[in-house]
């Protein structure tokens, strides 16, 4: 608990969880890639952004964050503060815009939690192989930077 109260202290004395809720199509999000599968040759494979079922709300979502305003160094620290935090190790991020994911039809809720600057991508379709063509989609959009560590 004490660990994970001085990661916030931290992460909000370097800006990283300053940002307005507002936001647009040319605001930059990263999907952080924590699997081995989720990544392909030079890119993001569709299973890094293939959404997860949230009963509490009732629908699909893809947990991403925003990044606007914030150097790719600070990017990776947030991602080791607040990702990793819960025990998973980042291998690459994928790197889009807003408008890429509303192009296609989704939603981007703001929502902050459980991270500073998290936004789910919303409005997912209930048929397995509809969230399947539309996360390829939404991955050939994406670029993928792996982590400098």
């Amino acid at each position: 608990m004490w660990l994970r109260f001085s990661l916030t202290r931290l992460g909000r004395f370097l800006g990283l969880d300053n940002l307005s809720v507002d936001v647009s199509g040319s605001d930059d999000f990263t999907r952080f890639l924590v699997h081995k599968g989720h990544l392909r040759r030079n890119g993001v494979h569709l299973s890094g952004l293939l959404p997860k079922y949230n009963e509490q709300k009732n629908r699909w979502e893809t947990s991403s964050h925003r990044t606007g305003g914030l150097r790719s160094e600070q990017i990776w620290l947030f991602g080791y503060l607040y990702v990793e935090s819960e025990g998973r190790h980042i291998r690459a991020r994928g790197i889009g815009v807003v408008s890429s994911v509303t192009d296609l039809g989704f939603g981007f809720e703001v929502n902050g939690k459980p991270y500073p600057r998290h936004a789910d991508i919303i409005g997912w379709h209930d048929e397995k192989h509809q969230r399947q063509m539309k996360a390829l989609e939404l991955a050939n959009r994406m670029q993928r930077e792996m982590d400098p560590r």
